[in-house]
């Protein structure tokens, strides 16, 4: 597994601020026995669902703003972002590479912290709401435990995605179950290999990637700040493109039932 990316392990959040368009609900079913909770934004009579996945310091505006212009982009998402960490990672950590990785290790297993049940139990709450089809996206780390998630032989999901991915390497691909949409900022590695390894899997869609190279990493999550016009705009065209990809999905299992 590649290691994160030097902002991550070095650079703070950003102090931003948006008003949230939706709320947090408590998933129906309890997680290792315990109540775990979601927020959950657009339009409850859509049919489409979106699990998003933050990056390693939680809830923040600009990733909230993130999650509610993608419930609103072409035609509405139901989208459910599951609170996955108990405790947010301290920025005391910052510009500890070693310190952050086992702040990891011990907090953002993808199985011995129950996030593989915590996302089942999120896309039950979709189905249960409406959703037929069902797509995942992450941010930065988070794209890491999409892809996870993505490659469960039960997996859900019709199509992944993922700005500013890291961990993401062609050896953490290779079981993915469906095509997968990457958003490079200037501060990772080409995904093109990524890309590749995934269209070799001949999937009903095109997986592509989309670099933002006048980006710096986290721009639409929690190093975001979309006061800015060129970093709103490219965070638009991100969620426009991830719309459509996670549309194009929705549309052929759609034409298939």
């Amino acid at each position: 597994m590649s290691a994160l990316t030097h902002a991550c392990c070095s650079k703070p959040p950003t102090d931003t601020q948006w008003q949230r368009k939706g709320e947090d609900r408590a998933l129906t079913r309890k997680v290792n026995g315990e109540e775990r909770r979601a927020y959950r934004t657009g339009p409850r009579e859509s049919k489409r669902g979106i699990i998003a996945i933050y990056d390693i310091f939680g809830f923040h505006p600009t990733g909230i703003q993130f999650y509610d212009r993608l419930a609103m982009a072409h035609g509405g998402f139901q989208v459910s972002a599951p609170y996955l960490f108990k405790q947010i990672m301290p920025q005391s950590l910052l510009g500890n590479r070693e310190g952050v990785m086992a702040w990891l290790s011990e907090h953002g297993d993808y199985k011995n912290t129950h996030f593989d049940e915590v996302i089942r139990a999120a896309v039950e709450d979709l189905r249960a709401d409406g959703c037929t089809s069902i797509s995942i996206v992450g941010q930065c780390w988070g794209t890491f435990i999409a892809i996870k998630a993505a490659s469960e032989d039960d997996s859900p999901f019709l199509a992944a995605g993922g700005p500013h991915p890291s961990f993401t390497t062609v050896d953490s691909v290779k079981d993915i179950k469906c095509p997968l949409i990457l958003f490079p900022s200037k501060d990772e590695q080409d995904m093109v290999p990524v890309i590749e390894a995934v269209n070799e899997k001949r999937f009903s869609i095109k997986s592509m990637q989309q670099r933002f190279d006048t980006m710096h990493h986290g721009w639409t999550s929690s190093r975001g700040d979309w006061s800015d016009p060129e970093q709103l705009q490219a965070g638009l065209e991100a969620v426009h493109l991830l719309a459509e990809f996670f549309a194009q999905a929705a549309e052929m299992c759609e034409k298939s039932e």
